[in-house]
């Protein structure tokens, strides 16, 4: 039994537990008294890091869980939650789950089972069909999302909303002249059926009747071999993908095949990372902000532990930034 325990049998937060302990802080009456008779009734004996919390003093330590470390998003936003935490005087766990349910729950658990104070997790890849491990830590301890969006108590989101960009991305290919455009994804997650639907929401507002769907390996080559046997099979003159590495292997076949860039196909990336400003022609990418994600939830986080009002709910602008090859 510890403090997140007691928080979660209570239908508190860690924070609500912390205050009752401590006897500091504003808790209403009926919250304390329910708090208190779940300590009663667990014989609930504060070991040394509630006893910190019950002191006012934080254990200083986030637990950040993404997919996959080398992809430049989730590395981006690492770099950036780690540098603003430390400002605000935490330190982190960071742990890379992978593709496996069951081994992003067991990290789940042994981030709990080190009594970190809250849990980041970064990327669409959590949400949707995969949202359970955010609810299920979500019971015992705060949540941070970004880039997406999940209901529930205890979870705080920030995110762009990636219908709407590819939407737009949409739009700005029409507006070039183009009328046969492809969308091209790597893997199948909440964020990339977002980027979908505002894809196909945009072909059908706009009325372009030739449209495309592909799904790539996962990697440039893979993305490169893809394009140059779709572009064989049916010619776009438009073409997004669900991230900047996806966009740079069209690129590449591009280059290979002769196919003239922006002349014959215009290409937009997606995440606007370092990639997009390191291929030539230089590639047009989606700002999704992360950064300004990243920043946003190591100042929520500081704000729900200092008892400031905790934001549930934030939704970041995002910018298509226009180079080479649009």
């Amino acid at each position: 039994m510890n403090i997140y325990d007691i928080a979660r049998l209570a239908g508190v937060s860690i924070a609500t537990v912390s205050r009752v302990i401590n006897g500091k802080g504003y808790v209403n009456k009926n919250t304390r008294e329910k708090v208190l008779k779940v300590i009663t009734r667990h014989n609930y004996t504060p070991k040394k890091s509630a006893q910190n919390l019950s002191t006012g003093a934080s254990l200083k330590l986030i637990g950040i869980v993404c997919y996959n470390i080398e992809d430049p998003y989730y590395a981006k936003a690492v770099a950036v939650l780690q540098r603003d935490l430390n400002r605000f005087g935490y330190d982190i766990i960071l742990s890379c789950t992978g593709e496996s349910r069951k081994q992003r729950q067991s990290c789940i658990d042994m981030l709990i089972s080190k009594n970190v104070d809250a849990i980041v997790f970064i990327g669409s890849v959590f949400a949707g069909k995969s949202e359970q491990v955010i609810l299920n830590a979500a019971r015992h301890l705060p949540v941070f999302i970004i880039n997406a969006k999940v209901e529930g108590k205890n979870i705080h989101c920030a995110y762009c909303d990636e219908s709407d960009t590819v939407y737009e991305c949409a739009r700005a290919l029409f507006e070039r002249g183009r009328r046969k455009l492809a969308f091209f994804y790597d893997v199948e997650t909440y964020g990339s059926s977002k980027k979908r639907e505002g894809f196909l929401r945009a072909v059908k507002d706009l009325g372009i009747s030739e449209k495309y769907v592909m799904k790539c390996p996962p990697d440039l080559e893979g993305a490169c071999r893809e394009f140059e046997q779709f572009w064989e099979e049916g010619k776009a003159d438009g073409a997004m993908c669900s991230n900047d590495e996806l966009a740079a292997g069209i690129l590449k076949a591009a280059r290979k095949m002769g196919i003239s860039v922006p002349g014959q196909l215009s290409v937009i990336g997606y995440n606007n990372s370092l990639i997009a400003r390191c291929t030539s022609p230089a590639l047009s990418s989606l700002e999704n902000n992360v950064e300004k994600l990243a920043e946003f939830t190591a100042k929520n986080i500081s704000d729900y532990f200092s008892e400031n009002q905790a934001v549930l709910d934030f939704k970041a602008d995002f910018k298509l930034i226009i180079r080479e090859t649009l």
